[in-house]
């Protein structure tokens, strides 16, 4: 392959998910403040991450996502119809905003690995749904894994993005699909404790190239990977995790260069999103 320009990062915004842009730049605790946007209170949906691979393993039997939604409605094992078709529609918004042939459909097709859909699935989820994503990497990413959560942590974090006392309901499904996602302990009788995730490190490199080089090599200041959470609904804790990985995959040459020298920091990709897919390329 001929080597390509390398485009800086500097300047550039981060866009929504699942579509090409160029990106950018024994113990309790205390419940954190968020700086998140307030939003209007609202019940919190089932995460519907087996259904949601479910339709991602069978998108690549239609031709538009009008297809894919008649087929969800029946084939779903929900005794409801109502329940198929609300669920349905929750599944296109989070797994599908980019369309039939969007990042989830391509990498299946790509992979055909589960577990690294079902990372996919857990970081589309989390930036469709602000709550959900907020929680995760405002209020859960600082603790320890292992940590006992009270429920007034929950019920603070609650409180400050709605800017209201939560309902019961919401104060419940939070916790709930915090478990679906892989991120809480709970058992009955038992204090829930932050679990903790371990991503395929393949989808940390997928998601690296769609986000910051979809349509070109691209050179990435770590201070704007960190910036977006992404690697926090993947189940990353800790920078230097990201960095440990980074190296990993310098060595194995699946990005093109990763550089530390004095303050600089930085990975310079040596594929595109479109090319990592046609290769295959995993860690």
């Amino acid at each position: 392959m001929g080597r390509k320009t390398v485009a800086s990062d500097s300047g550039a915004q981060v866009g929504l998910p699942f579509r090409e842009q160029e990106a950018a730049t024994e113990k309790t605790v205390k419940a954190p403040g968020t700086s998140h946007p307030s939003a209007s209170p609202r019940a919190i949906q089932d995460a519907l991450l087996p259904e949601g691979l479910q339709a991602v393993q069978w998108s690549v039997e239609y031709q538009s996502v009008e297809e894919l939604q008649d087929a969800l409605i029946k084939r779903l094992g929900q005794n409801s119809l109502e329940t198929r078709r609300r669920y349905s529609q929750s599944i296109l918004k989070w797994f599908f905003p980019d369309g039939i042939d969007g990042v989830l459909p391509r990498v299946w097709r790509a992979y055909a690995d589960e577990a690294i859909i079902n990372d996919l699935l857990r970081y589309s989820y989390l930036f469709q749904e602000a709550l959900m994503g907020a929680c995760v990497a405002d209020a859960l990413f600082p603790l320890e894994i292992g940590l006992v959560i009270p429920p007034s942590y929950f019920d603070k974090f609650l409180t400050d993005f709605l800017r209201e006392t939560p309902p019961e309901k919401t104060r419940e499904r939070l916790k709930i699909n915090l478990k679906r996602l892989g991120f809480l302990e709970r058992a009955k009788g038992k204090p829930d404790r932050l679990a903790s995730v371990a991503p395929q490190k393949t989808s940390f490199l997928i998601l690296l190239h769609h986000l910051f080089a979809p349509r070109s090599v691209r050179t990435v200041e770590l201070r704007n990977l960190f910036a977006n959470p992404f690697w926090k609904y993947l189940g990353y804790k800790t920078e230097d995790a990201v960095r440990s990985l980074l190296r990993g995959a310098d060595a194995a040459k699946a990005v093109g260069k990763y550089i530390v020298a004095d303050q600089l920091e930085q990975v310079t990709t040596c594929f595109t999103f479109e090319e990592l897919l046609e290769r295959k390329v995993k860690l």
